[in-house]
């Protein structure tokens, strides 16, 4: 496998968690999944946008020291449900412009010293997919989140994932993702991971990848 440290990115409710965990069942490796249930300003944010530059700041603070203990302890193989720079990507849209001028030579400092990712798979979904996963999986603080605020968050990945990661960035439609057939969508990661790519982005068709390792599985 030609990359050592692969994360899986997109927006609030693509997949990224349970795509990353499935990758980790299959290739093994050290498992990197963000800690977001920790940040307690997180669930205030919700309710009242002006805890926002609160919420951002100990998101920084967190996923740094996350990131400081994980990479001491792990070598080998990482896959990784976000990559360290996303929060640039949620603080452009949850800040003001004068908050912003103030977070983000703070936020690049911590985050863009730690190892970064050689492949990303950014997972891409419809605004109406993503709010259909949020409300499947409950999370009470998420619920009252709205499209205006998904379509914020698509256009910042649309706008910045691409400009600020010097890797290649493969892009999947995550409605492609079946999970009833493991062992073809394994097969179909493994080609899709297996291949090296040029730093740039490129789209991936998953579903024809799958049926050719079902096809080839049937024969």
């Amino acid at each position: 496998m030609p990359y050592k440290y692969i994360a899986i990115e997109g927006n609030i409710g693509a997949g990224k968690s349970t795509l990353a965990n499935f990758l980790n069942k299959y290739f093994g490796g050290n498992i990197l999944l963000e800690q977001f249930e920790e940040n307690a300003s997180l669930k205030e944010f919700y309710k009242n946008p002006s805890f926002a530059i609160n919420t951002e700041i100990q998101f920084v603070l967190d996923r740094s020291l996350q990131l400081t203990n994980f990479h001491k302890q792990n070598q080998g193989l990482i896959i990784a449900d976000y990559i360290p720079q996303k929060s640039l990507i949620f603080a452009r849209n949850n800040l003001s412009k004068k908050d912003f001028m103030l977070y983000e030579p703070i936020a690049k400092r911590l985050l863009l010293q730690h190892p970064q990712p050689d492949l990303i798979i950014y997972l891409n979904r419809t605004t109406s997919e993503l709010l259909e996963n949020i409300k499947r999986r409950g999370r009470d603080y998420e619920l009252s989140m709205g499209e205006d605020y998904l379509e914020g968050l698509n256009a910042g990945y649309e706008k910045y994932l691409f400009e600020m990661c010097n890797c290649p960035i493969i892009e999947i439609n995550a409605k492609e993702i079946d999970l009833k057939k493991p062992e073809q969508l394994a097969s179909a990661f493994q080609r899709v991971i297996g291949a090296e790519y040029a730093p740039t982005r490129r789209k991936v068709d998953l579903k024809t990848l799958v049926n050719f390792s079902f096809s080839k599985e049937d024969v």
